[in-house]
């Protein structure tokens, strides 16, 4: 989340200062454009492009420029969660009063010296539960070669821990890649502590959905099987899917009916009803081909709010990581049909991403299934 600068209320910027923070991408055109208009000064093109450099020339009121500051600090970073499979033992307790404090100062220090930690990383009870534990954390990141409105920025993430009678469960919820490397060292030093302590053995490592997992075919099908074949959810109900990242499989014979996408190294589409597309539709294709985004519409409907949700399903790291990029879910956009505050907004898209994560973990544990039963054959 974007933190204001320490001094903010003792100046206001102007000129090329002023050009920087205005060009911000959460700051939008029409929040400048009404702050022109009563100036009295309209402008034919309404693109930041021409609109700024306008701004650039005046000396804002107090209020002026409060109204700007309003648009930058509410700005929310998207969460993201990645989760994985562990096996405790059935009878195993979680929260374990003596190894609850995560000790991270080293790891600060050498991999984060630009971050300081709010407040010490313990898991906690959830609701109770000694066997759903949480470690919520937020980093402030300080970077001095920054503009002046860059250089302080808070981050938070979380890390839970559950154990379901033997079905384990680690969640990562991260907001940028300091959070993900920060929750990736916790995740690891507690699964030592567990280690440690006889809870888990030696060879237990947490399972990780990794692009290799799936073949070509595969991975359409886990794709699909959680947007346009989604089921065991009385609350999301698919609508569409709008955007997907895909390219031909290197050194791969094309079929002569997706012969254009040859030599290309990466293809983004956005659209409508792209599942109807021949070469999203039509399983012979899927083996020439390599998915690893898919940007998918819903409607959904979670204790009586109602409204469109647009969820992002992917690999991210996929182009810097190949088949070891790590499977992540995000909720892009949220539109309610009744009005939210930002809170409430928050919590929402929360929830919601949650039950799509579980969604997910329930479709993956039929897929190792599948591949099991098809291996034993």
């Amino acid at each position: 989340m974007n933190t204001e600068h320490k001094d903010i209320d003792k100046f206001i910027p102007f000129g090329e200062a002023l050009r920087g923070f205005a060009n911000q991408k959460f700051i939008s055109a029409y929040e400048l454009q009404s702050i022109l208009k009563e100036r009295g000064i309209f402008v034919l093109n309404t693109d930041k492009d021409y609109i700024v450099p306008f701004m650039q020339t005046l000396l804002l009121s107090p209020a002026e420029f409060d109204r700007i500051r309003e648009a930058f600090s509410r700005k929310e970073d998207n969460e993201k969660k990645i989760s994985r499979d562990i096996p405790f033992p059935v009878d195993a307790i979680l929260y374990q009063p003596d190894m609850m404090a995560v000790n991270v100062n080293d790891y600060l220090q050498k991999y984060l010296p630009t971050c300081e930690l709010v407040h010490p990383v313990i898991f906690v009870q959830d609701k109770g539960n000694p066997n759903h534990i949480i470690a919520s954390f937020k980093l402030i990141r300080h970077d001095m070669n920054k503009s002046w409105y860059e250089q302080t920025n808070e981050f938070s993430g979380s890390v839970e821990i559950i154990n379901d009678k033997g079905k384990g469960t680690i969640r990562v919820t991260h907001t940028s890649s300091e959070t993900k490397d920060f929750a990736e060292h916790i995740v690891k030093t507690q699964i030592k502590q567990y280690k440690k302590k006889g809870i888990l053995q030696e060879n237990i490592q947490p399972q990780k959905i990794l692009f290799s997992t799936f073949t070509n075919t595969t991975r359409f099908t886990f794709f699909f099987r959680l947007t346009t074949k989604i089921e065991d959810t009385n609350v999301f109900t698919f609508d569409d899917i709008k955007d997907i990242s895909i390219k031909p499989q290197d050194e791969c014979a094309l079929p002569e009916e997706i012969l254009w996408m040859e030599n290309i190294q990466r293809i983004i589409i956005s659209g409508k009803s792209l599942s109807e597309k021949s070469f999203m539709k039509e399983e012979r294709f899927y083996k020439n081909l390599e998915l690893w985004s898919i940007e998918a519409t819903f409607k959904y409907d979670y204790n009586g709010k109602k409204g469109d949700v647009c969820i992002c399903f992917g690999f991210p790291d996929y182009n810097s990581k190949g088949g070891s990029a790590e499977f992540e879910i995000n909720i892009k956009s949220l539109t309610p049909s009744s009005s939210l505050n930002p809170k409430e907004k928050r919590n929402l898209k929360s929830k919601l991403l949650i039950i799509m994560d579980k969604q997910k973990s329930l479709v993956y544990s039929k897929f190792l299934e599948y591949i099991n039963k098809k291996a034993t054959k």
